[in-house]
């Protein structure tokens, strides 16, 4: 594929959240946006490959806030296929030292064909819900943020509450005291980190509101005093509605620890997200990617969370706003990345239908034509591989 092509033809759905373009023109040069807009107003460089689009929409590459990948093998691959169903960055919240590798060899260039990725590192107390760096107390918390930022971590993930995945452990469990979390906050910001916090009960909330911490996730047992102070806090909560919804609730039926905790959640969870989406809290989304596997197909979580958000409330349009836009401003990458926007890294996706007629189109693999990322076509539905050359390692 050309350094240079023009897409044409198509709805632009631009994430900003701005009204679409019908028969616009998206140019990509060196792998960035270089222009975007109606046909009428977009000359197409003469030397540019074309890709027609007409009758389809375009949006930018979906951002997933919330996931789990690490650095083996196994991540690779399903980064490769997380990438093919429109996902082209993934935010790990357990990356760890072996996921920032992985990281850097995907963003040279010496890992191809995988989705992008932002790296979080974990530091938690002793026996917190999530493990990697343990921590206790202010001081040991201090240098655990900065043993992890000299690693390379793009945020620091911990808990201010318990979970469902453990046989030993409930949601309501404090996990980090205020005092530590306040340390943890100042450290990170002081090295310019994000921090993002697992945390579903109370005092866990508060505490993360007091804190100042960037990001809220998961909530299965927000209140409305948490939401209100999230909305005043100007914080981001990112409620991976997916845990809670039946489908994930079914599949763990062999795991009554897990089940029954997330069916007492649900409504709760649900109730949350509509108050925080009705009083202006900044929305992100993410999944707890890949999910259990027996369930999900790699990329399907992601694009169900939109109908989650969907079903509390969110047009369809605030779905995809939530997933590119505001996901890029929460990790501070916003300069770079989540919209079609002249000068951002050009990843784009050209759907078959309207995803903001019918926000589960995208939901179906086969509706995803094309992939770009960086500018480079990564994937291509079948019947269309005779229409656009894609790299011959897909």
């Amino acid at each position: 594929m050309s350094d240079l092509i023009a897409v044409v033809g198509a709805t632009v759905i631009d994430g900003t959240g701005a009204d679409p373009v019908e028969t616009g023109v998206v140019v990509i040069e060196d792998g960035r946006f270089a222009a975007v807009g109606p046909a009428s107003e977009v000359d197409i460089p003469a030397d540019a490959e074309v890709i027609d689009a007409e009758g389809k929409s375009v949006m930018p590459g979906i951002i997933d806030g919330h996931a789990h990948i690490g650095g083996d093998a196994a991540s690779q691959h399903r980064l490769r296929l997380t990438l093919q169903r429109g996902i082209t960055t993934i935010c790990s919240v357990s990356a760890n030292v072996r996921g920032i590798a992985l990281r850097d060899g995907i963003e040279s260039g010496q890992i191809r064909g995988c989705a992008r990725m932002i790296a979080g590192c974990i530091v938690t107390p002793t026996n917190g819900h999530v493990r990697f760096r343990d921590a206790d107390g202010p001081w040991e918390v201090r240098k655990a943020v900065r043993e992890m930022v000299q690693a390379g971590a793009d945020f620091i993930k911990t808990a201010a509450s318990g979970g469902f995945f453990s046989q030993h452990e409930v949601c309501s469990m404090r996990n980090y005291t205020l005092e530590e979390l306040v340390a943890l906050v100042d450290e990170a910001h002081a090295w310019m980190r994000p921090v993002v916090v697992h945390c579903h009960t109370q005092p866990g909330l508060d505490y993360c509101i007091e804190a100042g911490v960037d990001q809220i996730h998961h909530g299965g047992f927000i209140d409305e005093s948490a939401v209100r102070g999230i909305l005043d806090a100007d914080l981001w909560y990112l409620p991976t509605l997916a845990v809670t919804c039946a489908r994930n609730i079914e599949a763990l039926s062999d795991q009554p620890w897990q089940a029954v905790e997330m069916q007492e959640a649900q409504p709760i969870h649900r109730a949350g997200v509509k108050l925080a989406h009705e009083i202006g809290v900044k929305l992100c989304v993410g999944t707890d990617y890949p999910g259990t596997p027996k369930t999900w197909r790699l990329g399907d979580r992601t694009w169900y969370e939109l109908q989650e958000l969907a079903a509390c409330g969110l047009s369809s349009m605030e779905c995809i706003v939530a997933a590119t836009r505001t996901n890029a401003e929460a990790y501070g990458v916003a300069d770079d990345l989540g919209t079609v926007e002249v000068g951002k890294r050009a990843d784009l996706l050209v759907i078959d239908g309207d995803p903001l007629a019918d926000i589960t189109v995208p939901y179906e693999p086969d509706n995803i034509l094309i992939v770009l990322k960086d500018g480079r076509v990564e994937s291509v539905r079948d019947d269309y591989r005779h229409l656009y050359r894609v790299r011959e390692d897909l």
